[in-house]
């Protein structure tokens, strides 16, 4: 009987939006979103709820953090039941599962899922920087030239940790470690003739500070703000910002989260998609203009302490502009290069494959007003 009820509990909380729609009179939205502050311009659109109605679309709080009524002026147009996933990774399994619609996640995730079949679409950007590298307080590393020097000078790989495999801290360290000219590998048994440094994934944030003190890990990399707070607590030191690796200019602004959606929300609700985007667009806009307010609604969210929201430097929009593009393209081309894609865009630029990525109608209503 008990595992009757599991399961049948199991099955409501993964019910078709359709069913659950039923009881709700409007279209019922499973979003799910990470714990940083890479989502704020959706994060604080929650928080703000109804102080952001004189945007004409906003969010009414049903239960903190878990529901929301997401209305366009005084018309409900859907529930949107939100979750926590500990990495796009999860994002993209619950996808490929049909347990979740709609998700602003890392864009690395969204093509390794789209290159698996997973039928979903990214909407729009959501951000641009914000990922940094941290090492133990006493590591002799300061930037990018001691890190190669020790990287070089070890008798063994180097460890370098990360929390999922599709995450964009991972992808561009990786890309610019492999242009770079050093051997990297995934092989724990790997010796310093084989590979310069070893790629440790860590399975979540939580085991960043335990790997990096016990020795697991020698540096790790993540998104704002877990590396800010690592520091602020003295478990580790900032090492580098990505932004600043070599050569200049070319990690600037670059992008790594974005929202998509499930190709089932695409083709059924198309009104809720532009409503969502609409406020999700003018929710960016407030937080790069007031962002002090910005960060100590952050902090509150996201547990962490004040200092460490005010530390990272971030801009938020969901304008898919040819600089962001730019930048973009280098996901599919170093992954490719890693041969991490193995079907749909196994071999493609983004370019090529930008009729089964991307979605960009709403975006590119609201970024041309």
């Amino acid at each position: 009987m008990k595992k009757f009820v599991a399961v049948l509990a199991l099955s409501w909380a993964f019910a078709l939006p359709a069913f659950a729609a039923e009881a709700e009179k409007v279209p019922v939205i499973r979003m799910a979103y990470t714990m940083t502050t890479h989502q704020q311009g959706f994060t604080i659109a929650l928080q703000k709820g109804e102080a952001f109605k004189d945007f004409g679309v906003w969010f009414k709080p049903v239960v903190e953090k878990e529901k929301y009524d997401l209305y366009r002026g005084d018309k409900k147009m859907a529930r949107f039941e939100v979750i926590v996933t500990k990495s796009g990774s999860e994002a993209a399994s619950l996808f490929a599962q049909n347990h979740l619609d709609l998700t602003t996640n890392s864009f690395p995730a969204m093509l390794s899922a789209i290159d698996n079949g997973t039928p979903i679409k990214v909407l729009a950007p959501i951000q641009a920087d914000g990922i940094a590298m941290v090492g133990r307080l006493d590591s002799p590393v300061n930037d990018w030239d001691s890190l190669l020097a020790f990287i070089k000078e070890a008798k063994a790989p180097v460890k370098l940790g990360y929390h999922s495999p599709t995450s964009a801290p991972k992808v561009l360290v990786e890309a610019a470690l492999f242009e770079a000219g050093l051997r990297l590998t995934g092989d724990a048994n790997a010796t310093k003739q084989e590979a310069d440094v070893l790629l440790v994934d860590l399975k979540g944030v939580a085991n960043f500070n335990p790997a990096l003190t016990s020795g697991q890990v020698d540096f790790w990399v993540a998104p704002a703000p877990i590396p800010q707070v690592a520091v602020l607590k003295k478990q580790g030191k900032m090492i580098l910002d990505l932004k600043t690796l070599p050569p200049a200019g070319k990690w600037d602004h670059f992008p790594c989260c974005v929202t998509a959606a499930h190709v089932n929300v695409i083709e059924q609700h198309p009104d809720i998609l532009d409503a969502y985007l609409e406020l999700l667009t003018k929710s960016s806009a407030w937080c790069n203009a007031h962002k002090d307010e910005a960060d100590e609604l952050s902090a509150v969210w996201f547990g962490v302490p004040v200092e460490a929201t005010r530390m990272s430097e971030m801009t938020y929009s969901t304008n898919p502009d040819a600089k962001w593009f730019r930048n973009a393209s280098l996901y599919p081309e170093m992954l490719n290069k890693m041969g991490q894609f193995k079907n749909l865009l196994k071999g493609k630029t983004l370019e090529e494959s930008k009729e089964l990525v991307f979605d960009f109608r709403y975006a590119e209503k609201q970024n041309a007003k």
